[in-house]
Order: structure tokens, then C-alpha cells, then sequence
């Protein structure tokens, strides 16, 4: 990535997984920072991710991106998104608005069940989040916890 020419991309997608976990320097907010400089102008970051109650690294890695993006959007099923559930979520992050109606009529166009909190929304999702670093990105920890919980 380091790479690539500043602005260079429209869209980048995260879909990186060792294991359970993505890899823990694909998370943090010097990646983050890092990735945003190959964003052109209105380009978007989506990411793939999963997690488990109490939904740690999900939480984290909205708020990492929110950090370093005017606008972050979650997608997952309802269930997810309250923490009821694990599983996949995705989550985008971009200089321009997401809008989540029109995301969720293209959801319910293929039959799904995945809701979208964006603007306030994922902030209240992301509540109590800690900020990713190269220091401190403990994903693999949390996510091996979670799945252990009953």
C-alpha cells in the first residue's frame, strides 16, 4: 500500500483474515492514516470484520475510523448491531455521507436482513471504542475471549 500514489483509489477493500482475527496492523489508526492518504477525494474503505459480544473489536475499529473520516457506516443484522450476536460486519468509512436508505434498499433488494446505523447512529454503536494503535491493537485477544463465552 505504502506503495501507491497519494489519491490514487476510488475504493479499497479490507478482507483480511488469520485465522478468526483480521491481522491487527490492518486495524490501527497509522494504518488508518495510511490508507486514507491513497483515497481520492470521496473514496471509500470498506471492511469486513467479524466479532462477538461484547463486540470489542467491532466498537474499536469504528472508532478508529471514525478518527481519521468524516463519515462511517455499520452493516450487520440487527441482532448484530445490538450485540445480541456475532458475526460479520462491515463497516465503511469515507469523506462523504452515507445513505442509509439507499443502502438499505439495495440490502433488501437481494432478500437481507442487514440493517445500517450511520452518522449518530454508528457513534452510539461504536460507544466506548478505544482507538486502534500500532501500540495497543489487541484484536486477536478479544476475539479469542469472545468466542469462548458462552
Amino acid at each position: 500500500m505504502r506503495r501507491l500514489a497519494p489519491r490514487s483509489q476510488d475504493l479499497v477493500l479490507g478482507d483480511a483474515f488469520g485465522d478468526l482475527a483480521v491481522p491487527w496492523h490492518l486495524t490501527t489508526r497509522e494504518f488508518v492514516r495510511d490508507l486514507r492518504r491513497i483515497l481520492r477525494p470521496g473514496g471509500t474503505y470498506v471492511l469486513n470484520l467479524i466479532d462477538h459480544p461484547p463486540l470489542r473489536f467491532a466498537r474499536a475499529q469504528t472508532t478508529t475510523l471514525a478518527e481519521a473520516f468524516d463519515h462511517v457506516a455499520v452493516i450487520a443484522p440487527p441482532a448484530h448491531l445490538d450485540g445480541r450476536q456475532g458475526g460479520n460486519f462491515v463497516v465503511a468509512a469515507s469523506d462523504r455521507p452515507f445513505d442509509r436508505t439507499r443502502i438499505e434498499a439495495r440490502i433488501a433488494a437481494r432478500q437481507g436482513e442487514e440493517r445500517a446505523v450511520v452518522g449518530s447512529g454508528a457513534s452510539r454503536f461504536a460507544h466506548g471504542g478505544s482507538i486502534l494503535t500500532d501500540d495497543n491493537a489487541p484484536v486477536d485477544q478479544w476475539l479469542s475471549r469472545a468466542r469462548r463465552v458462552p
